[in-house]
């Protein structure tokens, strides 16, 4: 598939024309990243806008000792990295590879040179600011909101999602360590282990090392919206 056919599928290209797209696919290149190898860290200056062709890719942010804690984890198709229309924009958050993954890098100031000149493209621009927002707020109320056993649910349906397009999405292996999990559900490997364990003493999920098997997902999708903090 050509670099054109493969970025009009990305929500931020959508609308645009024929000619728009072969003008941005010019600019794109492609980079590998092995497992763990960072695109960027916190802190460093926004210079990119990457796409995520294959693999899998955890966005995070880090303490003041420097201790990463999991945001969010992207697959294919997913758009990270972009920039908030100014120069001098530094990473809030940081993104490395959780296996080897491909991405096509688009340079911020070839972004922002197109979406200056096609409309289409700088109200995509937009519209993505607007839904990495409103992950975040979603992120933050399920930390507020959810007890643990909730914001496992929801991490455990996430995980199935991404692996949906490799295989069945009700049994995967987590990509992630129990400690990194722990992390982004703001509990300790103790309540972590509890929860699990709840979660399989209910029938919803079975756990064997990394491998996770959802048995009930419509009761896994009612824990994720009931389980509030009491």
């Amino acid at each position: 598939m050509n670099t054109t056919n493969l970025i009009r599928s990305y929500p931020i290209f959508a609308g645009l024309s024929q000619a728009e797209l072969d003008q941005l696919a010019a600019c794109l290149t492609k980079r590998t990243y092995g497992k763990g190898a960072y695109l960027y860290h916190p802190g460093n200056p926004a210079m990119n806008f990457y796409l995520v062709e294959s693999g899998l890719v955890r966005l995070f942010f880090t303490d003041a000792r420097g201790q990463e804690y999991l945001l969010e984890l992207v697959g294919p198709g997913a758009m990270i990295g972009v920039p908030l229309l100014y120069e001098d924009q530094v990473r809030a958050l940081g993104a490395a590879a959780v296996v080897p993954s491909v991405v096509l890098v688009l340079p911020q100031s070839d972004l922002l040179r197109f979406a200056q000149r096609f409309p289409r493209l700088m109200h995509n621009i937009y519209r993505s600011l607007d839904a990495g927002m409103r992950r975040l707020m979603e992120f933050i109320q399920t930390l507020v909101v959810l007890r643990v056993d909730g914001r496992l649910a929801i991490l455990i349906l996430h995980l199935s999602e991404i692996h949906a397009g490799q295989g069945s999405p009700n049994e995967f292996d987590a990509p992630v360590s129990q400690a990194e999990m722990a992390r982004w559900l703001g509990a300790s490997r103790g309540h972590l282990n509890r929860a699990l364990n709840r979660l399989q003493q209910l029938g919803l999920i079975r756990v064997d090392g990394q491998k996770f098997t959802i048995l009930d997902r419509r009761g896994l999708q009612r824990m994720a919206e009931e389980l509030t903090i009491e």
